[in-house]
């Protein structure tokens, strides 16, 4: 077999299946032999990318659409915090024989102790959010359930307006970072 046969057999073009939650954005090593790879994006950051964490009801005017923008920017990095903790508190981490040696990626802090931590700054945001907007939170930005699905589930009033809902429980998460000095 020659090299460039073998090349174009090692080539991966895409997801087996590429459906409209995968982006071809992600980074990967030259040594990778690509530029590019393919990332499935979540719930969130498809709603995010489709701008619905806007509300385009308020839009009237440059300087509301303006505000509106900072505001969905706000939720959204409320929303990666939170998708951020949820995710290394969820980690497993290796055996319980020899956990100095865990470490958590660039931070040189024992993974167990990472962890702790990001389930403590959980619990301190559960106690200053409203149950309904703990657990929307939650099942979307740490579950990756469907927005749509969750706020009817968890507040059945909302059926019709299920992004206004989500939408607010993410200003509420906002406050709740802002407030505890996790916001960036």
């Amino acid at each position: 077999m020659t090299k460039p046969a073998q090349a174009e057999q090692d080539e991966v073009q895409g997801p087996a299946k590429v459906t409209e939650a995968h982006v071809l954005d992600r980074v990967l090593h030259t040594r990778a032999g690509s530029k590019l790879g393919w990332s499935k994006l979540t719930v969130f950051e498809q709603a995010h990318r489709n701008g619905k964490l806007i509300c385009k009801d308020l839009c009237k005017g440059d300087a509301a659409t303006k505000e509106q923008i900072g505001i969905a920017l706000d939720r959204y990095i409320a929303g990666k915090q939170f998708m951020e903790l949820w995710l290394i508190s969820q980690a497993s981490i290796g055996g319980s024989m020899d956990f100095s040696r865990v470490r958590c990626q660039g931070t040189g802090v024992p993974f167990s102790d990472t962890q702790f931590d990001a389930k403590t700054e959980l619990r301190a945001i559960e106690a200053a959010l409203s149950t309904n907007d703990y657990m929307i939170c939650r099942r979307v930005l740490g579950e990756n359930y469907a927005i749509a699905q969750t706020v009817t589930d968890i507040s059945p009033s909302y059926r019709d307006s299920t992004l206004a809902r989500f939408r607010e429980a993410l200003d509420a998460l906002s406050e709740v970072l802002d407030r505890t000095g996790r916001a960036a």
